[in-house]
């Protein structure tokens, strides 16, 4: 009689990394190792203005260069390409692959240029010349709610691109709507409320590997084949068919060593949109390699969200409620998952707390930045950071210690499954053993003897 084998545990368990020996061998093919006859270079000529019209671009000295395949500017590429979609809901700008009248931040592409060598495709792009005329950089997102210094679209007033989304989206433990009168009974019944602005800085995404594209389309097959830098190659693959109206079944997707993603990889760029809409209309294969300084501004950034957040509590640590107010400087145009990433902070307005009344609000805003997505953990650790420090600031303003306001306020194990203010269910959790656990790990007691400077 046929025995069914036992599976061995994974969960818990060591598992050994299969691809570290490749890896540490320099065996692993990145994008850049990818290699194919014929193959040519695709390089960026990026503005090197927030916000601009412009009002022309001589690509005539580029086009002179021996070894130069092709020169497409932004209003050439329009009849290559339709908009670039997001994967939102949320109302959105058009966004173009390539400029063609207005950048809207410093790194956007204007104009492209395929060549025999990556260094040639480089020069061809710098003699590119493009005339601007400079408009208004809007760089602050609480000025910018204003309508100063100017707009980044036509069509959203103030540049509000969305909000003040309230967080009514959600369902308190008792049933009613989060945002009925038990925040402000909270606030009235208070001891003591703290109130704070805070900022959860922007930042640049920074991975070993910067982002990479080989397209190759075959006519004779009529299909096409890219590699990507890609933490997403299935909707890669989705989004390229839908934009060159060719079927899943005739584009392959492959995303090789990655390189490191951090989340800002998942995003489907531009860059992507381009190498493929080129390599079909040329037939011959194109690779483009980011370079350092173009991952800056030209890959998307992370965070970027200011918080005005007020605690209420008792004068034994109980935290009654919490309002927060978000504002989200999302850059300058939704890419594939801009608009969901701040929405994900308000969601996590509980943190790990067991808060009886919660009102948040958020609002996404254009600035002529470079445009914000995911990145390490997707608007939840600004949610974290948020609270967390309100929680010290509590701690602090009632002579407290930080372990023993937290513990007031956690969840209770045998509270999980628990539904937070925000809507969310938390499925299990034992919040204060993971807090020993650290506290004992940090020698916290001998910590606080220490002098301080």
């Amino acid at each position: 009689m046929a025995t069914t084998p036992i599976l061995p545990k994974l969960v818990g368990s060591r598992v050994k990394r299969r691809e570290d020996p490749r890896l540490i061998q320099g065996r692993g093919t990145y994008v850049d190792d990818v290699k194919i006859v014929g193959l040519q270079h695709v390089a960026f000529k990026r503005s090197d203005v927030a916000h601009g019209r412009i009002r022309s671009i001589d690509t005539s000295a580029a086009e002179a260069m021996e070894g130069v395949e092709a020169v497409f500017t932004g209003r050439q590429l329009v009849e290559m390409l339709a908009p670039m979609p997001i994967g939102t809901p949320f109302p959105s700008p058009e966004h173009r692959a390539v400029a063609v009248d207005t950048v809207r931040f410093a790194g956007e592409p204007v104009a492209v240029v395929v060549a025999a060598d990556r260094y040639l495709a480089r020069d061809a792009a710098d003699a590119i010349l493009v005339e601007y005329e400079t408009l208004p950089a809007v760089v602050d997102p609480e000025q910018a709610m204003t309508g100063q210094p100017g707009l980044v679209h036509d069509g959203f007033p103030n540049n509000i691109a969305i909000g003040p989304i309230p967080s009514g989206t959600g369902v308190a433990p008792n049933g009613k709507s989060v945002d009925d009168p038990a925040v402000d009974k909270a606030f009235k019944d208070a001891d003591v409320v703290i109130s704070q602005r805070m900022h959860n800085h922007r930042l640049v995404p920074n991975a070993m590997e910067p982002r990479g594209v080989v397209a190759h389309y075959e006519p004779g097959k009529g299909t096409m084949t890219v590699w990507s830098s890609t933490q997403n190659p299935h909707i890669l693959r989705s989004m390229l068919a839908g934009m060159l109206g060719m079927g899943e079944d005739q584009i392959r997707a492959i995303a090789p060593e990655v390189g490191g993603g951090f989340g800002a990889k998942i995003n489907i760029y531009g860059e992507e949109y381009v190498c493929a809409a080129v390599t079909k209309r040329l037939g011959i294969p194109v690779k483009w390699i980011e370079e350092r300084s173009e991952a800056f501004v030209a890959t998307t950034h992370g965070r970027d969200i200011i918080c005005y957040i007020d605690v209420a509590a008792k004068r034994d640590g109980r935290i009654l409620g919490i309002k927060m107010r978000l504002i989200a400087d999302i850059g300058a145009y939704n890419m594939l998952l801009t608009a969901a990433i701040p929405t994900l902070t308000m969601l996590m307005a509980n943190a790990t707390y067991d808060v009886p009344a919660i009102r948040a609000t958020l609002t996404e805003v254009f600035t002529n930045n470079t445009p914000t997505d995911a990145y390490r953990g997707a608007g939840r650790p600004e949610a974290t950071y948020f609270v967390e420090r309100a929680v010290d600031m509590l701690a602090r303003e009632l002579q407290l210690g930080p372990a023993e306001i937290r513990r007031k306020n956690f969840i209770a194990r045998d509270k999980f499954p628990y539904q937070t203010q925000m809507g969310a269910v938390y499925d299990s959790g034992d919040y204060e053993k993971s807090l020993d656990s650290a506290l004992q790990a940090a020698d916290w007691p001998a910590r606080l003897r220490q002098p301080r400077a």
